[in-house]
């Protein structure tokens, strides 16, 4: 019998290991795969240390791995796979029992390989002649990891040792790689790296690289509706990016649109030849939309055998799918749309149990519209009411009706609706604005919070879901103060913003500390504040939950996010004003000449109307300068287009100690060399070095349209 001793080096099978409770590692493992993967391509690079394991029982382990747990699990899983022989030894080196928590404690200190190191290695192997799927399958990586990592090793060099010392993260690092031009990297990166940390968000680097106006496939449901292959094959232009799940960025919006229409109608004309009265396609449609509409109830029918069957299975296929993606440490395209294609199936067939009779269907409609995920949704039985007959009036009906317009609309003055982006970028200024505002007025907040908790503990279930949507406060502890962000780049830079900024920074700064690392005591600290004090709070709370954030021109919501405006007299023109970036260069040519024509007059609009397009943006931002004109979408109903020039007196006086900011006429930032500047977009040096000197924003503001004008 052969003697061992702490110190010997031995060869045994890995069948006869296990870990050892000993073990000081304690994480789940989550590289098993790469180890096996490794083992079997390269061999054993490095001992593992074990004691001998003491036991009883008849063909126990002989041995426990106090150090190695990741190659022994991955040792036992090449022979499951078949890719190590079932007999496979491992060099092991033994240590006493006795020592097996320190070894295995110092063991787990050393320091693993940087990323940066891996990724330029699997560059230099690459370069050697490996293929992608060859490397992917030595390491036991996806292929796409293998392309995401020689991505990041073409980073400029500067800013991949800037990642090894800590002065970017890895998310930011893979935001840069978005574009294979190192200058470029370089340049976005010495501009924002002592920014503020929301110009230095992975988002921020993307979209500041992309061209302006480009859509992120990944969180656009019309490109994941469509499909970047469809949109690519159609001519379309696209800036891949390989860190991001759906893609890349999308530049022609105006295709991207198209696509998704013809595809929708498309689907439309195969429900149309079902027997519907009516068929209506939606780019958005939301819970008020269908609250416009009667619903007829559908019969219920059992599933067929085969039918029962075949959901059956694909819920199986489904839910292992899913627990397959979950499991992968990186995000696999060609996974995603196949779950996404196995939920269609199973919504499907769930649909057939829900029959609509002929005599149903003769009296109700359909609308088919895009889920949040980017799949078809189809929401059936939808019975117009006596009201729902009527037409609806145009954008210029609307101006004619309150006396802005002159005349009747021209074909081209009634053009296509604004975009979905522009649409979103309004009202999301409409939100700040609102928000701001409502923050000064606890009286509205009041109400607000009344009409929002009232249904959910007063009203019956059935009723209480329909309300849950026609409140603009989303009172669900949800703080909403950047629910805009992602719609406009020129939020933060917003009067609106910067004025609730302020009040947002008063209250953080009087908020309790914590006490020997102990949270403090909200609930004592709340009620130890006066009752202004308590007024002004909630109104600011209430005010942070406010969403009217939409995004077509006539969905039902504009009447919810109109009707607070009215409670609180708000005007927008207070807090936006129309400008080239901000909407002149957004739109179709009629709704410049529309513009041009409310707020100054027909001799105006037809001056500019021949012009082309930069010279009539150009002209459309001098003539609209100072008039306070509003487009139809933040007017409240029977307002002007153009306003008068002192805006209301709004009816609370904010808090005096709130450090508020009163909203006042059009905005506008103007020093004493001349220097002007309108609110919106990164703040100009002329702005950082007076708010330097010591002076406000509020010093450099000019207060009406005369000093404007001048």
């Amino acid at each position: 019998m052969t003697t061992t001793k702490p110190g010997d080096l031995l060869r045994i099978q890995a069948r006869n290991l296990i870990i050892s409770p000993k073990n000081q590692r304690t994480r789940t493992r989550t590289r098993i795969r790469e180890f096996a993967a490794s083992l079997a391509a390269h061999g054993q690079l490095k001992n593992i240390v074990v004691i001998e394991h003491v036991s009883r029982k008849k063909n126990a382990p002989t041995h426990e791995v106090i150090d190695g747990g990741h190659r022994t699990e991955g040792a036992w899983l090449a022979i499951r796979e078949g890719k190590l022989p079932e007999d496979f030894e491992l060099l092991c080196l033994l240590d006493s029992a006795d020592r097996a928590e320190e070894i295995s404690a110092a063991a787990n200190m050393h320091e693993p390989m940087h990323p940066a190191d891996e990724f330029t290695a699997f560059r230099h192997m690459i370069d050697g002649g490996s293929g992608v799927e060859e490397v992917a399958a030595r390491f036991g990586v996806t292929p796409l990891t293998v392309q995401r990592r020689l991505k990041l090793a073409n980073v400029s060099p500067r800013l991949v040792q800037g990642y090894r010392d800590g002065e970017l993260s890895l998310e930011q690092l893979m935001a840069l790689a978005i574009t294979d031009e190192h200058k470029t990297q370089e340049k976005l990166w010495n501009q924002v790296k002592d920014r503020g940390n929301w110009e230095k968000t992975p988002e921020a680097l993307r979209r500041a690289l992309v061209k302006s106006g480009s859509i992120n496939a990944a969180t656009d449901k019309r490109a994941r509706f469509v499909g970047l292959d469809a949109y690519e094959a159609a001519g379309g232009p696209v800036v891949r990016d390989l860190f991001s799940n759906g893609g890349g960025f999308i530049g022609d919006e105006a295709l991207l649109q198209r696509l998704a229409e013809e595809k929708l109608e498309a689907a439309a004309e195969d429900l149309r030849a079902k027997g519907w009265a009516w068929v209506k396609t939606a780019d958005q449609w939301t819970y008020s939309d269908e609250a416009a509409y009667s619903k007829s109830q559908p019969k219920k029918r059992a599933l067929t055998e085969e039918e029962a069957d075949m959901l059956a299975t694909l819920r199986e296929q489904a839910e292992a799918l899913d627990k397959k993606i979950d499991a992968l440490d990186v995000e696999d395209e060609a996974l995603d749309a196949e779950l996404a294609s196995l939920e269609a199936q199973i919504e499907a067939i769930e649909s057939l149990q829900h029959v609509f009779t002929d005599r149903q269907k003769a009296k109700a409609g359909a609308v088919l519209t895009i889920d949040h995920g980017g799949q078809l949704k189809v929401v059936r039985g939808l019975i117009k009411r006596e009201d729902g007959n009527k037409p609806k009036k145009t954008a210029a009906d609307e101006t004619n009706s309150n006396g802005a317009g002159q005349g009747a609309p021209t074909p081209e003055e009634v053009e296509r609706s604004l975009s979905e982006r522009m649409v979103t970028t309004l009202t999301a200024h409409r939100t700040a604005a609102l928000q701001a505002v409502v923050a000064n007025r606890p009286d509205v907040a009041d109400a607000l919070l009344l009409a929002t908790m009232v249904p959910q503990v007063l009203f019956a279930a059935e009723d209480r879901y329909r309300y849950s949507y026609s409140s603009v406060a989303k009172i669900s502890l949800t703080n909403n103060r950047g629910v805009g962000r992602q719609g406009t780049d020129d939020l933060e830079g917003s009067r609106a913003w910067l004025s609730l900024q302020e009040r947002i920074d008063y209250w953080q700064a009087r908020l309790p500390a914590e006490e020997d690392g102990k949270p403090a005591d909200l609930f004592a600290w709340c009620m130890g504040l006066d009752l202004a004090d308590r007024d002004d709070l909630r109104g600011l709370c209430v005010a942070l939950t406010l969403n009217t954030l939409e995004h077509r021109e006539d969905c039902a919501g504009h009447k919810h996010a109109h009707q607070l405006a009215a409670a609180v007299d708000l005007d927008m023109a207070d807090w936006w004003q129309a400008t080239a970036e901000s909407y002149l260069a957004g739109v179709p040519k009629s709704r410049r000449i529309e513009a041009v024509r409310e707020a100054v007059g027909e001799e105006a609009a037809d001056t500019i109307a021949s012009m082309k397009k930069d010279d009539m943006i150009a002209a459309a931002e001098l003539r609209l300068d100072g008039r306070r004109w509003l487009p139809a979408i933040l007017r409240r109903p029977g307002k002007p287009a153009v306003s008068a020039a002192e805006p209301a007196t709004p009816a609370a006086e904010p808090a005096a100690t709130s450090g508020s900011v009163v909203p006042i006429a059009a905005v506008r930032y103007r020093d004493a060399a001349g220097n002007a500047w309108t609110g919106r977009g990164k703040r100009p040096k002329w702005v950082e070095a007076a708010l330097a000197s010591g002076k406000t924003l509020d010093d450099l503001l000019v207060a009406n349209r005369e000093e404007i004008a001048a």
